[in-house]
């Protein structure tokens, strides 16, 4: 059987009794991390120009723009969802599919569900499945494929599609064309890093995935091997697709363990690098003018994409500066949310500090994804301070704890919404699997004053 027919007949076929208990705990884990994520998106810039967007061109009003008080179509809500759950970096990550598995998938999944009036327990069903598919797509895919794709973007609107389609009940034939449909639609380039594009490119996969599982359901034709063909996706995008690892114990194995919790406003490729600098600062209480020179050694693509901007002229540029990551977290002791604010960016004192960095290039760390890196810093009284950081915080292996991620949710979650609403989406979510509809879920999500 063809990896697209395969992915198929897990999608059409799979439901929540099939998963362990382990999983279905870690999904809800993964639903509490993205909607703390989106909600405190919604104030984004790139959110509220998407909202307002959306706002004058309604549509049927069926789905949650979160952080709002309307609903609209489901596509249109898994566009504007899917951009604010992006836009402030905060979003789970999975390493070796280098992509943000809950960026695309969760959007698509609620909107549609909350359309189709479903329960919880299938929502949670769904968001596995999406999972599964999208980081087993770009596992295979990568790192070739980000070289120039986004995966969050381009695999992300396969996860979508997958999530969807077993939402709308398409049979295997049916999730094939599904497959076909988003395979050709989907997109996102790494060049839009540090843009408003980038959080788009989120939103856009959410939005396709709809799409695709929409048209099949009313009998739009695909390939039927889009995925594995000569010309088809998996080759058009990586350089030496792994094709026969796609589906490798589907339905045995999930990916969805594997995926990590950001405690670090910024790009996933710093965070070795912030963890290592903060454990520095904590063992020998740094003074930032006792510092002559520091040096980041880390792998390649975090070289490419985060080590060469030394002057963010942005929050979105600075999240993908390495240099301003490292300097702002010798300052302030942290990377959060506020840390890469307009103030912060515009200091000469960080600015400063970010010009006494190296990045480069460790070949020790020659094949490594996501995360890893050692500081070193050289002080004025000739010291020389150092940590390595191979697993950063909130890694499988270096996990959060469930306060810490509870934590987490209701700091971002209360930028936006009133306590008692935060604590009441922490305690529906706890028990999403035994509520009959979304509807509690939804209206919690939304700005009501009468909550």
């Amino acid at each position: 059987m063809t990896p697209t027919k395969e992915l198929a007949n897990f999608v059409a076929c799979t439901n929540f009794n099939d998963f362990p208990t382990e999983v279905i705990s870690h999904a809800k884990t993964c639903i509490v991390d993205w909607l703390g994520v989106a909600i405190a998106g919604s104030l984004a810039p790139s959110a509220q120009i998407a909202t307002s967007i959306v706002r004058e061109l309604q549509g049927r009003p069926e789905s949650t723009i979160i952080g709002a008080d309307f609903k609209t179509s489901c596509i249109n809500a898994s566009l504007v969802n899917g951009i604010l759950g992006h836009s402030i970096e905060l979003d789970d990550v999975h390493e070796q599919a280098i992509i943000h598995p809950a960026a695309a998938v969760l959007p698509a999944a609620l909107a549609v569900a909350e359309r189709c009036r479903c329960n919880g327990r299938d929502l949670i069903s769904w968001i596995i499945v999406g999972y599964e598919v999208e980081i087993r797509i770009g596992t295979a895919l990568n790192p070739s494929h980000y070289q120039y794709w986004h995966p969050t973007g381009t695999c992300g609107t396969l996860g979508a599609t997958a999530a969807t389609a077993n939402i709308l009940n398409l049979n295997a034939e049916q999730t094939i064309h599904a497959l076909g449909i988003a395979c050709t639609q989907a997109a996102g380039l790494i060049t839009v890093f540090g843009t408003m594009s980038k959080a788009m490119n989120a939103g856009r996969a959410a939005q396709s995935g709809v799409q695709a599982s929409l048209l099949a359901q009313n009998g739009f034709t695909s390939s039927m091997d889009a995925l594995e063909a000569p010309n088809g996706y998996l080759h058009a995008t990586s350089q030496n697709p792994a094709i026969n690892t796609v589906t490798e114990r589907l339905g045995e194995e999930y990916e969805i363990l594997n995926t990590s919790f950001k405690r670090h406003a910024s790009c996933g490729h710093t965070h070795g690098a912030i963890d290592a600098t903060l454990i520095l600062t904590q063992q020998y209480n740094i003074p930032v003018d006792g510092i002559d020179t520091i040096t980041v050694g880390t792998y390649p693509i975090a070289v490419n994409v985060v080590g060469t901007n030394y002057a963010p002229e942005s929050s979105l540029e600075a999240k993908f500066s390495l240099p301003y990551c490292v300097a702002i977290a010798l300052i302030n002791g942290k990377a959060g949310l506020t840390d890469f604010s307009e103030n912060n960016i515009a200091n000469p004192k960080v600015h400063e500090l970010a010009s006494k960095i190296q990045v480069k290039n460790d070949p020790e760390y020659k094949d490594a994804r996501l995360g890893s890196a050692w500081v070193k810093i050289r002080t004025t009284d000739e010291r020389e301070l150092y940590h390595r950081v191979d697993i950063p915080k909130g890694f499988p292996q270096n996990q959060l704890t469930k306060m810490e991620l509870e934590n987490k949710f209701t700091d971002l979650a209360s930028l936006t919404l009133p306590k008692m609403q935060v604590k009441q989406l922490i305690d529906t979510i706890d028990t999403l699997d035994k509520n009959k509809n979304l509807q509690q879920l939804t209206k919690l999500l939304q700005i009501n004053k009468n909550i």
